[in-house]
């Protein structure tokens, strides 16, 4: 399976650097600017099936996709982002102002297992990403497909896909509507592309929260 995925555009939480997690925000009117921009940028391209997030940002940067070729958007729950808890809507510089020991831990935690109070470990959100992959590879083994998802389910894609452990995410830009590209094959994935986002250049659409890793 080739799976092509991409992060929702911007939203107010991002710029404000704010845990979003699975609070259910919209597209700011930038994002729908990026949303757009990269709509225009994949409508000569062909989808098997487009799959978005049910959170409405991942779903109205999927419905701007779609809407070009006609096509349907399936939702899936489970590419939703991870369940931050009650970190969810805090600033991420108040969480580390406020938390600092259990934010340290939930980042440098290799097995994943640390988890925000309340909320979804690395561990379980990773194990139900993984999952949604092996259903789609399985009903489109040969096929050509789209994900419209989050900068945490594009980290376990890259983490898995590299066999690196939970705390090495920090190393992935996913900027929004950024582009990577996987080839599942039977001897393995390779990766294509990653955080692509030339379709925003031309149009001056970039954020200054794009390096962030804010979820």
């Amino acid at each position: 399976m080739r799976l092509l995925v991409a992060r929702h555009g911007l939203t107010q939480h991002n710029s404000e650097f704010r845990f979003t997690g699975q609070i259910d925000a919209p597209l700011s009117p930038l994002g729908e600017r990026q949303a757009d921009a990269l709509a225009a940028r994949l409508a000569p391209m062909r989808f098997d099936a487009i799959v978005a997030s049910d959170l409405a940002r991942a779903r109205e940067t999927a419905e701007r996709i779609a809407r070009r070729s006609g096509q349907t958007v399936i939702p899936d729950a489970d590419l939703r982002e991870i369940f931050m808890g009650a970190w969810e809507g805090q600033g991420v510089r108040d969480v580390i102002r406020d938390s600092p020991d259990l934010f340290e831990r939930v980042e440098s935690d290799p097995l994943g297992e640390v988890a925000p109070p309340k909320g979804e470990s690395w561990a379980r959100f990773g194990a139900r990403v993984l999952g949604a992959l092996a259903r789609w590879r399985a009903r489109y083994p040969e096929g050509n497909v789209l994900w419209v998802t989050h900068g945490g389910v594009v980290s376990v894609l890259l983490l898995h896909a590299l066999g690196l452990s939970y705390e090495r995410r920090w190393q992935f830009s996913r900027g929004n509507t950024s582009l990577f590209e996987f080839d599942y094959r039977p001897t393995g994935v390779v990766i294509l592309r990653a955080n692509d986002t030339g379709h925003l250049d031309a149009l001056a659409l970039r954020s200054e929260t794009d390096d962030v890793q804010a979820l």
